[in-house]
């Protein structure tokens, strides 16, 4: 869908508000990164995530093509009254829409991403780091331009995810 870097940033926010909230007095000076994507995506819940997701796009896409081909219309003024009354309820009904999906998606998400701050958390200490970034967001927003290859907990992370 069009709302994944939306989604990115979102989840990552979620992983590391509490990661960072919950440390008060770090005992090492490492930093290391995941990638937040991949780990989500790696937790055996996420499927629940996909499901949500597919249900959206199918009942949002048929509302979006109908919407695009009467906003044609109504661009190349051939719409009639009735057409631009339709377009405005339908503008009303997808935004209705996907709020509601949006918040499915988010009660689904946020128990998973609960699981895997913990495990973030637990991860990092045992590895003695102090602070954790998201890899996306710190390469995308410039924060970041280098980090070894050691200081990448994804694989550990999602190791240590459970099996179901």
């Amino acid at each position: 869908m069009k709302r994944f870097p939306l989604f990115v940033l979102t989840l990552a926010g979620l992983l590391l508000s509490g990661l960072l909230g919950a440390q008060t007095q770090p005992t090492a000076d490492k930093i290391g990164y995941l990638n937040a994507r991949a780990v989500v995506e790696a937790h055996p819940q996420f499927a629940k995530v996909r499901e949500v997701q597919a249900r959206a796009e199918a009942e949002l896409n048929p509302l979006q093509a109908e919407l695009q081909s009467l906003e044609n219309k109504i661009r190349a003024g051939n719409a009639t009254t009735q057409e631009q009354q339709t377009y405005r309820t339908l503008v009303q009904n997808l935004q209705a829409a996907s709020q509601k999906w949006a918040e499915q998606q988010n009660s689904v998400l946020q128990p998973i991403t609960q699981d895997i701050d913990k495990i973030v958390s637990r991860v990092a200490k045992e590895q003695g780091f102090a602070m954790v970034l998201d890899q996306e967001v710190a390469a995308s927003s410039g924060l970041v331009v280098y980090a070894a290859q050691g200081l990448d907990l994804t694989p550990a992370i999602v190791q240590a995810l459970p099996n179901k």
